[in-house]
């Protein structure tokens, strides 16, 4: 398997900005990590090792890509930075890494976002926020609203980083017909330290409210929030994402030599 190790300079970030490529052919996956994870977590982990047969056969191709969470969302003072830093976290992956990986990869085409834990959640708001960039998503056991980790704290500045408020309230039909072509999928199991499962299942429903296609796939008790569980899950994924998945009354095939081919 090749893989690439990458660190850019990014300008929105102030800062130089680490990631890893996996893989030279098929669907463009960008992963994102844990809360306050780095970018080499996932192939440390064992997920890398998980996918590595869809990567070798080139039905996929892997980014990894580094967090910010510390200086948003997880940083020791809540104030109005949380939301603007997240908000640069944001701009430094689509203006700079994915334009970054067209030119070096020819990576030019809408990618799949996921992440297990808080990587769900950025997995989440890069589907819902960026269209242009992401047609996908596979949010494994994620938070979907910030509120209640930050003790209650809230500004204005983090509204349009939640999924479970920003997206009740959207009602532009040109953004949502845009999501309407994407497809995404929650899960998450019933098992130890999954707290987040009343999020999901709203967010689901909310996506469902839209008229944006999810699959929503709760897994049972013996599925903790645990690593051993994504391990798992992604493997029956990325095999379905191949095989193909129910679409607008038909099947969708998200990965692999005859996917659909949406460009940036």
């Amino acid at each position: 398997m090749r893989i690439d190790y990458h660190k850019i300079y990014s300008s929105v970030l102030g800062q130089d900005f680490e990631f890893k490529v996996y893989g030279s052919s098929g669907k463009p996956v960008m992963v994102f990590p844990t809360s306050c994870g780095r970018f080499f977590d996932y192939e440390n982990r064992g997920m890398i090792g998980a996918m590595s047969e869809f990567i070798e056969r080139g039905d996929i191709m892997v980014c990894a890509v580094d967090g910010r969470d510390r200086e948003s969302w997880y940083k020791p003072v809540r104030d109005e930075w949380i939301g603007i830093r997240n908000g640069h976290y944001e701009a430094c992956i689509t203006r700079e890494v994915a334009p970054f990986l067209g030119e070096q990869y020819g990576m030019r085409e809408k990618f799949l976002a996921t992440g297990n834990s808080f990587g769900a959640f950025h997995s989440a708001n890069f589907f819902l926020k960026y269209p242009d960039c992401f047609d996908s998503a596979l949010c494994l056991s994620g938070c979907y609203a910030m509120r209640q980790e930050l003790d209650g704290f809230w500004d204005t500045s983090m509204f349009y980083h939640e999924p479970l408020y920003y997206l009740p309230g959207l009602n532009d039909e040109a953004r949502l017909g845009r999501l309407r072509d994407g497809y995404i999928v929650i899960s998450h199991g019933r098992g130890a330290w999954e707290t987040f499962n009343d999020q999901a299942a709203a967010l689901a429903g909310a996506l469902r409210d839209k008229g944006i296609t999810c699959w929503y796939d709760p897994w049972g008790p013996e599925w903790p929030h645990e690593w051993s569980t994504w391990l798992e899950q992604i493997r029956k994924y990325l095999r379905v994402f191949g095989e193909g998945v129910a679409f607008r009354g038909g099947m969708l095939k998200l990965t692999g030599p005859g996917r659909r081919i949406n460009p940036r």
